[in-house]
């Protein structure tokens, strides 16, 4: 087995040098919206890119850590700006709207402002004065930065996307692809890759509703927002669209169900997953001392503390009370009364290290879809709490594949939070669900980041690979779906019925008619007799 594993990395390197171009690359990523979960999946391309010594010019709301010297930062649109958009209002009320109503009360006039700072900042002024051939590629966001689509026509780079989910038909349609509703569940949809009827023509109207809206408004919307500053002749998103060259999506078929795809569109899910690192001493000896294990709970980087109820952060505590195991909770609030022994409650916590810890039993989570892959990839069951976004739809597939159970945040009681707990310590078939699945999720012959790099280098490489574009692209909605040919192929049938109805009809009339006149004739033989 280790032979085998140390074989395959010997591959691994092979492959990604015998592609590796002859030179750095210069390579821009433009996501100056982002919010840190996007972050991170970004953080992880740009640092591999970095340290095959390409020169990377990032713009995003937050910089790395550790300043590198081939890695120069922008933030035109600071992180104060942009994740009010994403954490203002009380994600417990928006879950009472149901997601239609959250969907409606959805604000993106932010992204107007978003798109200001952008195109009036000098640095980016400066970058888009360098103009073609300054770039060698240009990677963009594809969650609501489109509007960074007039830069890449000023430079007329090359330019991909990465979609930090499972993408929709609006966003793949570009690259001649099409997801069937039939089985693939739309990312706001909570649905399963097998529907009933219902479902199917939820998840049918939910695809193709969204690409309306797309198409009708989100594309003359977003795509004045670049005109306004760099002029009325710069070509719409469409337009621009048409020459992207590759999407790498942050899904995995293991946990968001098989789907069809194209060369140009690639699963790397799990990009930011990694092995568990030694925990802080402080952590580590309050997790390893946890004779019966220990519970992770964490609700992710927008729900923040101020927004949970009293009564539902008693009735957390009041569980964890009674439970054998430890609890290590993130939260950065005040908490009613007293924390329980068994308790530790922290601002921050190193989420991976802490689900790679022999020890744990459970990790509580509002499941998004990083904490859920880095769920699979540790090997650990879930209890979930979905808000909203795509989160629904996560927690379902992770119930469904067996390794977690859903409740939901306004309607749980201790009982029920309790008994789920207990369920899944005391029925082992959600870890040996998960640790199946983890196996599967790793098992691959590159690892997410690797594959992500010899994407991109490759598409440096061969220029924008046109060789990869289907001529999907180009097909209209009718021509694509083999409309034209099917009303085609209906009118001759209907025209063929026609004339068969018309022949058929004429036949009749002449035999009556030949059977009519042959007793008459009789008939007057027999009178004259």
């Amino acid at each position: 087995m280790c032979a085998n594993v140390k074989l395959l990395q010997i591959v691994t390197v092979f492959i990604l040098s015998s592609i590796s171009i002859s030179e750095s690359a210069n390579i821009l990523f433009l996501l100056p919206i982002a919010t840190k979960s996007h972050i991170n999946i970004f953080n992880s391309v740009i640092l591999g890119l970095a340290e095959r010594d390409h020169n990377i010019t990032v713009v995003a709301p937050l910089k790395l850590k550790t300043p590198l010297k081939n890695v120069r930062e922008i933030s035109p649109v600071p992180f104060d700006i942009v994740n009010p958009a994403f954490t203002s209002g009380d994600p417990f009320e928006r879950r009472k709207e149901g997601k239609i109503g959250a969907f409606l009360s959805w604000n993106s006039t932010f992204m107007e402002g978003a798109s200001d700072l952008l195109y009036r900042n000098e640095e980016i002024k400066e970058l888009i004065k360098t103009g073609a051939g300054s770039f060698d590629l240009v990677v963009v966001n594809a969650f609501m930065n489109h509007f960074v689509l007039g830069i890449v026509h000023k430079l007329q780079a090359p330019h991909m996307y990465v979609v930090t989910m499972p993408a929709l038909n609006s966003q793949v349609e570009k690259f001649g692809l099409y997801f069937p509703p039939s089985f693939v569940p739309c990312s706001f949809a909570a649905f399963g890759d097998r529907m009933n009827f219902k479902e199917r023509v939820i998840n049918f109207i939910a695809e193709h509703f969204i690409t309306v809206v797309t198409q009708q408004s989100w594309v003359p919307y977003i795509s004045k927002m670049y005109q306004d500053h760099l002029g009325s002749d710069v070509p719409n998103t469409d337009e621009i669209d048409k020459n992207v060259t590759l999407m790498l999506m942050n899904s995995h078929f293991s946990l968001t169900y098989p789907r069809p795809l194209m060369p140009d569109v690639v699963e790397v899910g799990g990009l930011h997953t990694r092995p568990s690192k030694p925990l802080p001493n402080d952590l580590d000896e309050f997790l390893s001392g946890a004779k019966d294990g220990f519970i992770l709970f964490s609700l992710g980087s927008i729900v923040q503390p101020k927004d949970m109820p009293i009564a539902t952060s008693k009735m957390f505590l009041n569980v964890f009370s009674k439970l054998k195991q430890r609890v290590i909770w993130k939260w950065d609030g005040v908490l009613p009364g007293g924390v329980p022994t068994n308790v530790k409650v922290a601002k921050w916590l190193p989420q991976q290290d802490i689900l790679g810890h022999p020890n744990i039993k459970i990790f509580i989570t509002h499941g998004g879809l990083l904490s859920t892959q880095e769920a699979v990839f540790h090997g650990v069951p879930l209890i979930g709490f979905p808000f909203f976004a795509d989160q629904d739809l996560n927690i379902i597939q992770a119930e469904k594949a067996g390794f977690a159970l859903s409740l939901e945040i306004n309607e749980f009681t201790e009982d029920t939070l309790e008994n789920a707990i207990n369920k899944i310590i005391t029925d082992d078939s959600y870890s040996k669900r998960v640790k199946q699945l983890s196996a599967v999720f790793r098992d691959r012959p590159m690892s997410p980041l690797e594959t992500a790099v010899y994407w991109i280098e490759y598409i440096i490489k061969y220029k924008g690979a046109p060789h990869l574009r289907s001529a999907g692209r180009d097909l209209s909605f009718a021509a694509y779906h083999s409309i034209d040919v099917i009303s085609f192929l209906v009118v001759c049938l209907v025209i063929i019925l026609y004339v068969f109805m018309k022949l058929l009809q004429l036949l009749v009339c002449c035999i009556w008619k030949l059977c009519s006149g042959g007793s008459k004739k009789d008939v007057n033989k027999l009178k004259t007799n």
